[in-house]
């Protein structure tokens, strides 16, 4: 295969599992990723409102957006964002991890201590296995299966996933997700109202672009983006209640971190 259109299809391909995380998350209120967590906080409320169009729409508009930022500053940059990055020694590592984690406990949504004490498990957690640097095994053990650490997608999916299964088996009997038929005329009406929303994306992109060019990753980037589009929005009441504000945020700087 000619080596260009190589690197279209695994574009294509790697841009559709950024995406794919989306669906389920806003239908079903399980995150097919780990970075599509923070969607599910506006997104699935708005399925439960019958508006899952308009959050799926708003989802892959964002996420293109996101990815198209990240592109083309990734063409005319490359080589002063290349050498920019290679500077990163353990000391900025750590800075911008501190930073991930001051921006989750100042900007979250839920009492401090909650956040701090939710940080303090997901560290935990993150501690078991082999260690990359040292070689050093920790709380194993004895486990063989626990050399590779605890996996973080099976830990969210598990989180969210197995207890929406479970809250919903409990209501209804039955796991049941949002319909979506998505037409035309949603999809304009989302693409219309995008100019309102204008400094939203752009700071969520200039977020993915950061933390994709630094080690933040994706994952810390939709958070980010999530919570300092609430921290500036004049309705913050509205988030976590269904606001399409809160679907744009994570699913652009999810993507343009990954794009980055």
């Amino acid at each position: 295969m000619d080596p260009t259109s190589a690197i279209v299809m695994l574009s294509c391909i790697y841009w559709g599992a950024l995406f794919g995380g989306a669906i389920t998350s806003i239908l079903f209120n399980i995150p097919g990723e780990a970075w599509s967590v923070a969607t599910t906080f506006d997104g699935y409320p708005m399925a439960q409102q019958g508006r899952a169009a308009e959050a799926l729409t708003a989802a892959f508009t964002s996420s293109f957006i996101g990815s198209l930022v990240a592109v083309l500053l990734i063409t005319f940059l490359a080589p002063m964002i290349s050498s920019f990055a290679l500077k990163f020694g353990p000391p900025e590592f750590f800075a911008v991890y501190l930073l991930t984690f001051c921006s989750f406990v100042g900007l979250g949504r839920e009492a401090k201590h909650k956040t701090v004490i939710s940080m303090s498990l997901g560290l935990l957690l993150a501690g078991v296995g082999m260690d990359t640097v040292s070689g050093q095994l920790r709380m194993t053990f004895g486990s063989a299966e626990l050399l590779r650490g605890i996996n973080f997608l099976v830990a969210v999916i598990g989180l969210f996933g197995i207890s929406e299964i479970l809250l919903t088996m409990e209501e209804r009997l039955a796991l049941r997700g949002h319909a979506a038929g998505i037409s035309l005329r949603v999809v304009l009406s989302v693409w219309k109202d995008l100019p309102k929303y204008w400094v939203t994306l752009l700071r969520s992109s200039v977020i993915g672009c950061w933390l994709g060019i630094t080690p933040g990753g994706a994952i810390a980037a939709s958070f980010m983006g999530y919570n300092l589009a609430k921290r500036f929005s004049k309705d913050q009441e509205s988030f976590g209640k269904g606001r399409i504000e809160g679907v744009f945020a994570p699913e652009t700087a999810a993507h343009a971190s990954g794009t980055s």
